[in-house]
Parts: C-alpha cells; structure tokens; sequence
C-alpha cells in the first residue's frame, strides 16, 4: 500500500460516509480534499480536529481516535455521543462529540491535522497481547486489532471489552467474525446491564464488570503487553490490578486523559489537599470568570469547563498543545511535565493545576 509523508498543519478532509455502529457510535469515513494518498499512522493514534461550531468565540480543538488499520485512501473515527453526566445534569454535553453526530455527513468537509499519539500497538512485535477496553475505550483497540488481523500476524490476541449493552455496544459483529476465524485470536463481551433480548454466549460472554478474577481466569498466566483503555473508574481499576498480579508497569499500556497518578493506589484525599493548599483563586481573563480551584479537578481545562469556559483542547495528555494559553499572574505545576514551551508564560491546561491564585488569559 501507497503511503504519504505526515503533513505540517491543516488538510481539508470531506466524509465520504458515515455509518451508524451502535445507538451512540457513529463511524466517519474520511478521504482528503486533494486526493493524494494519506500518511501512515501507528494503530491506536488519534487525529485533531478543528471546528468551527456555531455560537462559539473560538475555533474547537477536539482529537477522536482511529478505529482502523492503516489504509491509503481513507482514515475512519468512530465518535461516541457525549451526553450530559446523569448526576450533573447542568455540565454541557459533549461539545464536539455533538457536533459530529448533529452536522457532520456525508459530504462535510473538515480540517484535520496529521495522526499523532503515544499510545499505539508495537506492531514489530510478536509478543502475545490483551486489549482491554470498556465503553468506546474500544475504538483504539478496533484500530490495533484490524492491524494484526491486516499484518498477517499470528501473535495471540484477546479481546476484551466491557459495554452496557447489545443496543451501545459498537463493533461486536466484526470482532465476533475476526476471532472465529483466527485460532490465535480470542474475544469476551461483558454486559453490566444485559437487554432481554440479548444472549449469553452469543451477544456477550458474561455479565457484570471487566475484573481482575475474571482476566486470571480468562487468561491463565500474565505473559502478554496490556493495552488498556476506558472511563477513569475502569481504568484505575484494571491498572492497579495489573500491577498487583505481577504485571511490570513496562507491559501495562494506556491511553488515559488526565495524570497518571491519577490511576495509582493511595493518592492523597481531596480534603487533605484542601487543607494542605488553603483557597486559590482562579481567574479565566478573557471570560470575565473567576472561581475557588476545586481540587477534586485532575486539571485546569476540566475546572475551566465546568465554569462554562470552553478552550481549545486535543489530547488532554500535554502532546498536542492545542490548549495552550498565557498565564498573566501565579504559578502552576503540571502533572506530568510536557515537553519544553516556546516562551515562559506559555502553559498547557490540560496537564495543569494551579499552585498560588492565577489569572489565565482565556
């Protein structure tokens, strides 16, 4: 297959199809505006988007992950729905996610930065391997399952995903066909909440929630990579299981937005670092908006967003600087330290918390 170089900022892409994977998942087809072949990407990496949604200040800076292998002539996400949270019925829904799913068809046109991201399959590799996702977590693993399947590769393969239901639950059918053909690949569904008219050992595999007892016994030793990818409760959950059965934190990787010291054991209380910080102040400049830093935030652009500030943001892990902004007063400190900024008062909120009362210039 003919490949392209990546490409430097913005290419115009037009959705040649959209096709419905589940009732919250569609899938977007893209082909690039000027018709030359697309650059290579590593199954599991995420492309940027950049919109122009009507009744916001700002262009919207969104990444959406690759649910297939590599292609020459086209790159397919698949995008969940984003709902507001039940609990928090007055947080915004998902704003780009939204968008998607409202204006997005066949025929739109897009401007969408070249393939980028940490987390993807070591596909030179023929070590066995777990892909473990819960909810649309699963798109990456689509993406690196499809390769394997693309690449001829016999390395054992488990698939292993956790969902609601049959009725959200995307893929299943061309998960289901890939490993009954395929001795070396292996899948099990798990639903939480099963509809009537689903079926065990047909539709899903076992009720309940992905768990460590049921990877023990599903796989019988730990000698595989673990590719893990989910909601934070899911994720904190699988890693510190991995990492008590023995699993070295090398073999254990993850696509997580926020820290990851978010996902270890024994992190300080959120009362203790009240006590320990006292009151910040946090000061969005260019919204008027001025509140008390909540520490039970994993960072700035999540407090800023549930202020009904809406920045630009990418990744959410520090790698593709689209939220970044201009301090103009305070400290902050990052969770994890991204690579070096251009200029001393460039800060990224996406991997930051505010240290002293700041004013931040969005």
């Amino acid at each position: 297959m003919n490949f392209a170089e990546s490409w430097a900022g913005i290419r115009n892409f037009i959705v040649d199809q959209r096709v419905a994977e589940s009732s919250v998942i569609d899938s977007f087809y893209l082909k690039p505006k000027d018709g030359k072949p697309l650059a290579k990407f590593k199954p599991g990496q995420f492309l940027t988007y950049e919109l122009d949604i009507l009744g916001q200040s700002q262009t919207v800076v969104r990444t959406y992950t690759l649910s297939d292998c590599p292609h020459p002539e086209y790159y397919r996400a698949s995008i969940k729905r984003e709902p507001s949270p039940k609990d928090l019925p007055d947080v915004p829904s998902g704003l780009g996610s939204n968008y998607f799913h409202d204006f997005v068809h066949a025929g739109s046109e897009l401007k969408v930065k070249a393939p980028r991201g940490d987390f993807f399959l070591n596909t030179e590799a023929d070590t066995p391997v777990v892909l473990l996702s819960g909810g649309v977590g699963q798109t990456p693993m689509i993406s690196m399952l499809n390769s394997i399947v693309q690449s001829g590769s016999q390395r054992e393969t488990w698939f292993i995903h956790g969902a609601l239901n049959s009725k959200v639950h995307a893929f299943r059918n061309h998960v289901r066909k890939l490993t009954m053909k395929r001795s070396h690949l292996h899948s099990h569904f798990v639903y939480s909440d099963p509809l009537s008219e689903d079926f065990q050992g047909e539709d899903f595999d076992s009720t309940g929630y992905l768990s460590m007892s049921l990877l023990e016994r599903l796989l019988g030793h730990n000698e595989f990579e673990f590719y893990v990818c989910g909601p934070p409760p899911f994720m904190k959950i699988i890693y510190n299981g991995l990492l008590d059965w023995g699993v070295p934190d090398s073999r254990i990787h993850y696509e997580f937005f926020g820290p990851a010291s978010v996902l270890k054991e024994g992190n300080e209380s959120v009362q203790s670092q009240v006590e320990n910080q006292g009151a910040i102040e946090v000061m969005f400049a260019g919204s008027g908006v001025k509140a008390t830093w909540d520490p039970s935030f994993s960072c700035l652009l999540d407090f800023a967003e549930a202020q009904g500030v809406n920045p630009a943001f990418g990744c959410r892990s520090g790698m593709c600087h689209s939220c970044l902004c201009k301090i103009k007063e305070g400290e902050i400190e990052y969770n994890d330290e991204p690579q070096a900024l251009s200029e001393p008062d460039d800060i990224l909120i996406c991997c930051s918390k505010p240290k002293t009362n700041v004013v931040i210039a969005i």
